[in-house]
């Protein structure tokens, strides 16, 4: 079993980031929150389907890098399998694809006044915490390839839904003797939020 004290590290390590999370909402331009559907595919490296092996949902700010179709994510995922709880801090980058017409756009020479009222773009996070199971605290490791697609109601708020693969790695330590790894497909929907609007008029 994991040390209380390296739980407890984590566990603050997670705080911490809420609180980051929360002073960095005045600079954030984007605000995604989504239900999380996991289904397994590959356990230990060995096909092991599951349907419907975990439930959950993330939150996250992003902000875009400027001149460059990039924004970097910050946030907070949950997931439940069975008795099993994950709480992960979330980092990472999207790399913009479509954006609304006026969406986003870098100078007056990028708009394109057109009536597209779609957002396409591909997530890759990180993904650092702890799972427990009753008193023990393992640590575990994801990394996330997403494609998500948000449609544009009114001025800020997309409906907002996601598809990829998620792989979970959990380090040999004194509970599990043997080092486990798991592949999911991960299904999202939810809403986005645009906090800073940007258009651009001729």
């Amino acid at each position: 079993m994991i040390s209380f004290r390296f739980a407890q590290y984590m566990l603050k390590k997670i705080l911490t980031l809420v609180l980051m999370c929360c002073s960095i909402t005045i600079h954030a331009q984007f605000i995604t929150a989504r239900a999380t559907h996991a289904s397994g595919i590959l356990s230990n490296n060995l096909i092991e389907t599951d349907f419907s092996k975990s439930l959950g949902g993330e939150i996250y700010f992003s902000k875009s890098l400027d001149l460059i179709p990039l924004n970097y994510n910050l946030g907070l995922d949950y997931m439940m399998t069975d008795s099993i709880q994950a709480a992960y801090a979330v980092t990472g980058l999207s790399f913009i694809i479509f954006t609304p017409s006026g969406f986003s756009a870098t100078n007056v020479e990028s708009v394109t006044y057109t009536t597209f009222n779609w957002l396409h773009y591909a997530d890759l996070n990180i993904y650092n915490g702890v799972q427990l199971s009753g008193d023990d605290y393992v640590y575990a490791f994801a990394g996330e390839v997403d494609y998500n697609i948000g449609y544009l109601l009114g001025k800020q708020f997309f409906i907002h839904t996601g598809f990829g693969g998620r792989y979970t790695n959990i380090p040999s330590n004194k509970n599990t003797a043997l080092e486990f790894s798991s592949v999911d497909f991960m299904l999202k929907f939810g809403i986005l939020w645009k906090l800073k609007t940007r258009r651009y008029k001729q």
